[in-house]
């Protein structure tokens, strides 16, 4: 920053205020030398800082970003501060540079945030920082595939690397492997700092985006054997201990899998007919049968001879009843 004698001004603060900038805030191609704090603000137009350079203090505090913003190229040398923070829309740091420290205390982004494409040189501070599940570009496979057909020369990474170029840039679109990265990177940044507590719904958050993102692939024929791939071992994790976080669910899939496979079993044996109804079930069998070091012959007071398909359950039943009490074991682990 110059005075009017051209004369370079290290050592000014510009500081704003309790202010309300209702037209656009335009900062392009700058470089700030100087500490820039904005106390309490509203902006209610568009921000610009791309390609800006924040070489010393840059200061955000408190305050309500009302429209969509994307820090493109923005370089940040020194601390940026987001404390108290409001964004109303998406909020993208894309290509933005994070030389020393941000600080994300008590941050509240209502829509999207997307962290995916920041350099990060420094640290990032989290704590209360208040960010669920939010709507993501998950039409990026589908306008691929759209642009596609339009233009049948086109190649497929060339027509998605367009869009999402052109969503991360200047659309202000988060599409949906960016989400996941994100949650990747406050979930690595809290457990760097040993908050292995908070850093838990972002480990549930990053792989429930995997999966929402695997099955748009699959649906959209981004490719075939890994979504399918990702799909069968996410949805067990979903569904045993819901990404590593509930042992109660733990407990109810290891006994309702142990009690389909052993029903399915019983059909195998003796006088029993395949029924759900529990009533007729052997339970003392059924205890032991959830142990899967249980011995093969553990029901020959019943029949001394089963059917083949007996022992094929058995051991198929057997690796399920393992995987329980694993993710069991798992979700009483979440904290470390």
């Amino acid at each position: 920053m110059t005075n009017d004698d051209g004369k370079v001004l290290h050592n000014t603060v510009f500081e704003f205020i309790n202010c309300h900038f209702y037209g656009d805030l335009v900062a392009e191609e700058s470089t700030l030398d100087c500490k820039v704090k904005f106390r309490n603000c509203h902006f209610h137009g568009d921000v610009n800082f791309r390609n800006t350079t924040f070489k010393d203090l840059a200061d955000f505090w408190k305050c309500t970003f009302h429209k969509p913003i994307t820090f493109y190229k923005t370089d940040f040398y020194s601390t940026v501060v987001f404390s108290a923070s409001t964004f109303k829309e998406n909020v993208l740091f894309t290509y933005t540079l994070i030389d020393k420290l941000m600080i994300l205390r008590g941050t509240n982004p209502e829509k999207g945030f997307d962290l995916s494409l920041a350099i990060i040189a420094g640290q990032i501070s989290v704590y209360d920082f208040k960010m669920d599940d939010y709507k993501s570009f998950g039409k990026i496979y589908k306008e691929t595939n759209k642009a596609i057909d339009e233009n049948k020369s086109l190649e497929y990474s060339d027509a998605y690397e367009t869009i999402y170029d052109a969503a991360v840039t200047i659309g202000h679109k988060i599409p949906i492997e960016n989400k996941r990265e994100t949650y990747r990177i406050l979930k690595s940044q809290l457990e760097s700092h040993k908050n292995f507590i908070d850093a838990v719904p972002y480990r549930v958050m990053e792989n429930k985006t995997l999966l929402k993102e695997s099955w748009k692939k699959l649906v959209n024929g981004h490719t075939f054997s890994r979504p399918i791939s990702n799909i069968i071992v996410l949805s067990l994790n979903a569904i045993s201990n819901w990404f590593g976080q509930s042992y109660i669910l733990g407990f109810i899939f290891t006994a309702s899998i142990g009690g389909l496979f052993f029903t399915w079993m019983l059909s195998y044996i003796g006088h029993f007919e395949l029924t759900t109804d529990v009533t007729e079930w052997q339970w003392q069998y059924y205890v032991q049968y959830l142990n899967p070091t249980h011995r093969a012959d553990f029901m020959k007071a019943v029949d001394e001879n089963p059917s083949q398909g007996f022992y094929i359950l058995d051991f198929v039943g057997r690796i399920f009843i393992g995987y329980g009490i694993y993710q069991i074991i798992q979700a009483f682990r979440k904290y470390k």
